[in-house]
């Protein structure tokens, strides 16, 4: 787990210095306009393109957005490069009255010096009646929503997750303090995990090391320390859920004993998002190989996985099938090649890369005739030079 820890924030820490020194800022500032909480609601937008796309994205939404808008950013462009999840807008929420926003019941009085609590429900309808439909008109989303947040902002996630199920997908709890109110919240999720379905829905969980040396997470739950109030009511709620699989809610935790309440949101967001969309990366097994006589299919069963879970269609990666078709023509499996570029085509009728791959194809098998057409529908799309050339020799040598 050290070794982990110490890779992604090399990551974090290589992307952060890569845009200072290029002055390039991650993410930009936009606002909305409240009418239920009567302000101006500022927020952070990470895009995963720049101008116009024809492509639309799932959304993160991250609460605490000041503190951790950034990192969530980093991570999920990084993992998004690695195939390992979506490409993804993320839409960090800034807090203007935190103890308000992010609690969801109103205590007089606390230990931690809260006031004017109470206000999350309305926060909630906030989110789900302004925030999320100004996000989608704005941006090219696509249903596809998660709600992220760490120890008061963890609170409303499992808030959410119990009174107003249909708003996200995914929801990942980062140490949440579902102590607060003589854990009102604790009590109201044990009785909807039993009552309710969450099919495709998927919650992770995260706690970090409250506990004293020498305890442990068995031991904790005996304990009537406060300082270990958080972590003893999760792994409550932890038993909880493992009890009852029926409701269909996926769902894993990860308990970081070298990471502290401060330190724990960087690594737990990393492996929320790998859980999350564990599903995701094309495997590199034998089965997924140009060897295999049945990788076409084997593909399109894999993106048919990944849009049933998303919930919209999710058509095979044009660069990743385009790479295995060029693998294949290197190792003169042709057949191959030709059942891969045959695929780009299809899915992607309108993108001239596919097309021009496909000539490129029937050029290695000795196919003039169709190299010709393909090159041709390809620049009828848009003019690629090196496609051109391609053409006009092919035409010189007719």
């Amino acid at each position: 787990m050290k070794k982990l820890i110490i890779s992604l924030f090399a990551v974090i820490l290589v992307a952060f210095n890569a845009a200072a020194q290029n002055n390039f800022s991650l993410g930009f500032a936009d606002s909305v306009r409240s009418g239920i909480l009567k302000e101006q609601r500022p927020l952070l937008i990470y895009t995963p393109y720049q101008g116009k796309t024809k492509s639309s994205y799932p959304v993160l939404y991250v609460l605490d957005g000041e503190n951790n808008f950034r990192s969530v950013a980093v991570i999920v462009e990084r993992l998004a490069d690695m195939g390992l999840c979506p490409p993804m807008i993320v839409v960090g929420i800034p807090n203007t009255d935190r103890s308000r926003d992010l609690t969801p019941t109103t205590v007089a009085s606390n230990t931690d010096g809260v006031k004017n609590s109470g206000g999350g429900e309305r926060f909630l309808t906030f989110i789900g009646k302004e925030l999320i439909p100004y996000i989608d008109s704005k941006y090219p989303t696509t249903p596809y929503k998660i709600l992220m947040g760490h120890s008061l902002g963890g609170l409303m996630v499992v808030q959410a997750l119990v009174h107003h199920q249909a708003l996200f997908n995914g929801y990942i709890a980062i140490e949440p303090s579902i102590w607060w109110d003589k854990h009102k919240v604790l009590d109201e999720a044990k009785e909807a995990l039993v009552k309710k379905t969450y099919t495709r829905q998927t919650l992770f969980l995260a706690l970090a090391n409250h506990m004293e040396s020498g305890a442990d997470t068995t031991t904790v739950q005996s304990d009537t320390l406060e300082q270990t109030q958080l972590t003893r009511y999760n792994i409550d709620l932890i038993h909880h859920i493992n009890k009852h699989p029926e409701n269909k809610l996926r769902f894993a935790e990860t308990y970081y004993p070298n990471d502290n309440h401060g330190t724990v949101p960087l690594i737990a967001a990393y492996d929320a998002l790998r859980f999350v969309f564990d599903y995701y990366v094309f495997p590199r097994d034998s089965g997924h190989a140009i060897t295999n006589p049945n990788l076409p299919a084997v593909i399109t069963a894999h993106y048919q996985k990944i849009t049933d879970e998303l919930g919209y269609r999710v058509l095979p990666d044009e660069p990743l099938v385009n790479n295995l078709g060029y693998y294949a023509l290197r190792e003169k499996q042709f057949d191959m090649a030709g059942k891969l570029f045959a695929l780009n085509a299809h899915n992607y009728p309108t993108d001239a890369n596919p097309l021009d791959s496909y000539g490129d194809y029937y050029l290695a098998i000795g196919d003039k005739k169709n190299a010709r057409l393909c090159f041709q529908k390809a620049l009828a799309i848009k003019e690629i030079p090196e496609t051109r050339a391609k053409l006009n020799s092919l035409l010189k040598n007719k």
